[in-house]
């Protein structure tokens, strides 16, 4: 128990430093290209314990799995991760998009109802109306850029919802770190294609500082943030995991002051209170009398 809360710990603070440090080169390497690197070197992080389950376990993967994790991977990396990158760049405060984005176990509700099959109780409608309030707060209806920002955050949010609820759906056979180790290579695979089509520069050139970056989102905000949520799960189960992302809107607003300068003001601890409080409500339902 006390190494699942140790991994909880070491995810939630990997994970809260991905959009104040992607904002620290949103200006210089283009978001298409910072989604393609983190998900491409963060997945040869994943690869090997993801190779050692499939051998310890005798696992075979036919092209039905491979399909599957292509369209889970294009959903997650190509459309909602890039919604988000984009978010961050233009964003005024990157915490505001952090916040948002933590909703997504929020909007997960809704699409498990559909998917899943999943009961809708009063605790999960509850998370629901958290979570809406959280993405309002975070929302300046004065300014455009800000709200476009939000908007693409809170499709991006929207998207991995969507992609939490699927894998859920189609994970019984591979488990989370074989499919995510698929979803992270074979997404990053069709996203650089797209790119090459669409002209995007995936090999710009850049200075030493947007490089170690670079490698710092891949290697352990992608690869060994999410190495770190499944020895969380394995170690303390999927409630202790979930600790991770109760964390990460708590620190978000301090860990962008530190790392963006950037002063924090009423409506984000608003933002964060309600988004917490939503987490609540849709993690620990169980417990509860619904």
């Amino acid at each position: 128990m006390k190494k699942g809360v140790l991994y909880a710990l070491i995810t939630a603070v990997l994970f809260v430093t991905l959009e104040p440090v992607s904002k620290l080169i949103a200006g210089e390497i283009n978001p298409y290209a910072i989604t393609f690197w983190r998900f491409f070197i963060g997945s040869f992080i994943l690869i090997p314990p993801a190779v050692s389950k499939l051998r310890r376990e005798n696992i075979k993967i036919s092209a039905r799995d491979v399909g599957i994790t292509t369209a889970l991977g294009v959903l997650f990396i190509c459309i909602s991760m890039v919604a988000l990158q984009l978010a961050v760049k233009i964003a005024d405060a990157p915490s505001l998009i952090a916040i948002i984005f933590s909703s997504n176990s929020v909007f997960t509700i809704v699409f498990a109802v559909f998917i899943i099959g999943e009961k809708l109780t009063k605790n999960k409608a509850l998370a629901l109306l958290f979570g809406i309030l959280g993405v309002v707060f975070c929302a300046d209806f004065s300014s455009g850029t800000n709200l476009s920002s939000v908007a693409l955050a809170l499709f991006a949010a929207l998207a991995f919802s969507l992609y939490t609820a699927l894998s859920q759906r189609f994970n019984k056979k591979l488990g989370g770190v074989i499919q995510t180790a698929m979803v992270f290579l074979l997404g990053s695979v069709v996203l650089f294609i797209a790119l090459l089509f669409m002209g995007v520069d995936v090999f710009p050139a850049i200075g030493g500082n947007s490089l170690a970056i670079l490698l710092y989102l891949g290697f352990l905000v992608t690869g060994a943030g999410y190495a770190s949520y499944f020895l969380a799960i394995e170690k303390g189960g999927a409630i202790m995991a979930s600790l991770a992302f109760f964390i990460k809107p708590i620190l978000t607003p301090f860990v962008t002051f530190f790392i963006n300068g950037i002063v924090p003001d009423i409506k984000v601890f608003l933002a964060v209170l309600c988004i917490v409080a939503a987490s609540y409500f849709a993690v620990y339902r169980k417990k509860a009398r619904d």
